[in-house]
């Protein structure tokens, strides 16, 4: 409790699902005010700069498929944050992980190729989970462990993969016939089937849904959900309950990276069907803008990654017919957090004066 001036901060006691969502879509209304202004003082018209963002996401079929494109590695990276943060685990790994998956992906696409398609896809999607689950398990082991705190870590996993990811491509994976630091194309056979004909939307979605379902039902159905849920409360209220609060670090970690990784895989088979250092747009660091606007709930983390999606499908033709940098939508994600995290604030205290106390 603060007392200034005559007004006391309290926390509150409960705060409800509803105040949570009402503090969210708060958030993002002041958020687009604060970004209409940004569009302001670029010279250009708010309304035809917004106009063309909502064109560019939802107006029209076309428009929809590739929002749900750009949504689809949001999905999971999101869901990767919330298994960890849900424990109070700072996992801040997941853009290095969402390599290491793109790199599993690749491989597993490129070199195996004597597999039926179907059981090829689980192989591609099996690698890939490994792959980001290993860059997962190694920060989890220094916590559970040594007590290394796991966002130095996990940042530093970040520039280890994508260095390896660098020589890689300037090496041994590099396509010889090409200039750029790129690798010889998937070959078909191993493609992500397409969802909708002459689209670019592919089963990567659907990985994405069944991830958000599969991670619904861990936390909130099953002991190991109850304990990672627990221990983000309270560790050493768990470890007394009987937790095995090293275990439960390594697991959530493992399981987090794992997800992570399936979103790189995604993006090299299913989308750009090479692998090369441009295919992420910084997913996994948005992923945890969308976790956060999503509550930690793996539904919400859904509309979460479609709102920005959206926003950087949309982005394109905003700039045609007014413009606004493409850029300004990654300054938009980031005042949507700085707005999340101050409505936050809001949700979990209250201000009242003393004579109202009293």
């Amino acid at each position: 409790m603060i007392e200034v001036l005559g007004l006391k901060v309290e926390k509150r006691e409960q705060v409800s699902g509803l105040w949570q969502v009402l503090m969210a879509l708060l958030a993002i209304i002041v958020a687009l005010l604060i970004s209409a202004l940004l569009i302001a003082s670029a010279g250009a018209n708010i309304r035809e700069a917004f106009s063309g963002l909502y064109g560019g996401a939802f107006g029209s079929w076309k428009a929809i498929i590739e929002t749900l494109v750009k949504a689809t590695p949001l999905i999971l990276t999101g869901l990767a944050v919330t298994v960890a943060f849900r424990g109070a685990l700072w996992n801040i790994g997941a853009e290095g992980q969402f390599w290491a998956g793109a790199m599993a992906g690749w491989w597993a696409s490129y070199n195996i190729t004597t597999l039926p398609p179907a059981l090829h896809f689980l192989v591609i999607l099996l690698c890939a989970f490994l792959a980001g689950a290993f860059c997962g398990l190694i920060p989890g082991l220094l916590k559970a462990f040594l007590k290394v705190d796991e966002t130095i870590v996990t940042v530093m996993m970040n520039y280890i993969v994508h260095f390896y990811l660098s020589y890689l491509l300037s090496g041994p994976w590099q396509d010889p016939n090409e200039f750029y630091y790129i690798t010889a194309p998937v070959p078909e056979d191993a493609y992500y089937p397409i969802v909708f004909p002459n689209t670019r939307l592919h089963a990567g979605i659907v990985v994405a849904l069944v991830s958000a379902f599969i991670v619904f039902w861990l936390l909130r159905k099953t002991r190991l959900g109850y304990e990672i849920r627990a221990m983000g409360l309270n560790p050493t209220a768990s470890k007394f309950k009987g937790v095995n609060v090293a275990q439960v670090i390594v697991v959530a970690m493992l399981i987090s990276g794992g997800i992570a990784g399936l979103a790189g895989a995604g993006e090299v088979v299913g989308l750009h069907h090479r692998l090369r250092m441009d295919i992420s747009s910084g997913y996994g660091f948005t992923g945890i803008i969308v976790a956060m606007l999503g509550g930690l709930n793996p539904f919400a983390v859904i509309i979460a990654a479609i709102f920005f999606g959206a926003l950087v499908n949309g982005s394109n033709r905003m700039q045609i017919f007014t413009g606004v940098p493409v850029a300004l939508v990654y300054a938009m994600q980031a005042i949507v957090l700085l707005c999340l995290l101050s409505m936050q604030v809001l949700a979990k205290y209250r201000i009242r004066r003393l004579k109202d106390v009293e």
